[in-house]
């Protein structure tokens, strides 16, 4: 019975992908979560202040992102989104910094080519911006059984085993790094497992973020503390220009990732110092 669930899956594909061929060009709109818990440690905090601080964590958390595609190429880029007014004082001080923290590398722009396997991703780390050139890395999909509707499209699921390069599910801006917190942020050096749905509708290996390879455009992706879901599909039929970022300090992905851990540590330092010195001025 699984055998003969694999070949009514191949046959699909290849069925969906001969009459579908058309359509290779639009943009996809997708909404993008991180799902950041806040740990407060043993902070005299009332519940209501907590709640407030982690919806205003979940908001900065999310945000919107439009890829343009065709056949050989696409462009992924977050939508602009109005700033909210986080107010004065030292709470104020501290959301500013976990948001950079969430941030760091945001508004970007991200090309990628099928055609020669390489990225440009334009990124503004803390004001200065970047244009990271690379080699795609493959991603080692393994499509399973797995077919579920996503809008008015049929998707198969592909899982994959990848590194995590994201936030720790536990984060704690800011504070001394204890035996928990090292715990924490080890997360984001492990491997996990990425679910996508893709669907043969738009066969083009696209899909959001650094998420390509498979044979049709992806629709969602879990991995790690990220979903990522695709809300709306605009097709083109004259096709869509997708045109590689050009300004930005070129660098390779290995040195930017270096320049990332660098700065993050400038600021739990500066946070640290800057702590200490309200102490002193409160005594």
């Amino acid at each position: 019975m699984k055998h003969l669930n694999k070949v009514i899956i191949l046959f699909v594909l290849i069925f969906s992908v001969a009459i579908s061929a058309q359509n290779t060009n639009g943009k996809a709109y997708y909404i993008v979560k991180n799902t950041v818990k806040m740990n407060f440690g043993n902070r005299q905090i009332s519940e209501a202040q907590k709640a407030m601080i982690q919806e205003r964590i979940n908001s900065m958390s999310t945000n919107n992102f439009v890829l343009s595609f065709n056949k050989n190429s696409s462009l992924y880029a977050e939508e602009e989104k109005l700033e909210q007014d986080q107010g004065n004082g030292i709470m104020a001080q501290r959301m500013g910094m976990v948001k950079m923290i969430l941030n760091q590398g945001s508004g970007g722009k991200l090309y990628k080519n099928n055609i020669d396997n390489t990225y440009k991703n334009q990124l503004d780390l803390y004001g200065k911006l970047f244009l990271i050139q690379d080699s795609l890395k493959t991603i080692d999909w393994k499509i399973t059984d797995d077919i579920k509707t996503i809008g008015k499209h049929t998707c198969f699921k592909a899982t994959a085993i990848i590194k995590n390069r994201g936030l720790p599910t536990n984060f704690r801006p800011g504070e001394q790094q204890t035996d928990d917190s090292r715990e924490d942020r080890k997360i984001a050096d492990e491997m996990i497992i990425v679910t996508a749905w893709f669907t043969l509708d738009i066969p083009v290996s696209q899909g959001p973020a650094m998420y390509y390879g498979l044979p049709g455009l992806i629709l969602e992706v879990n991995a790690g503390n990220t979903t990522i879901l695709c809300s709306k599909i605009e097709l083109n039929k004259e096709g869509e220009t997708v045109n590689p970022p050009k300004k930005g300090k070129k660098i390779n992905q290995e040195k930017y990732d270096e320049l990332v851990k660098k700065k993050a540590k400038e600021i739990r330092e500066n946070f640290q110092r800057g702590r200490g010195a309200l102490g002193r001025r409160g005594n």
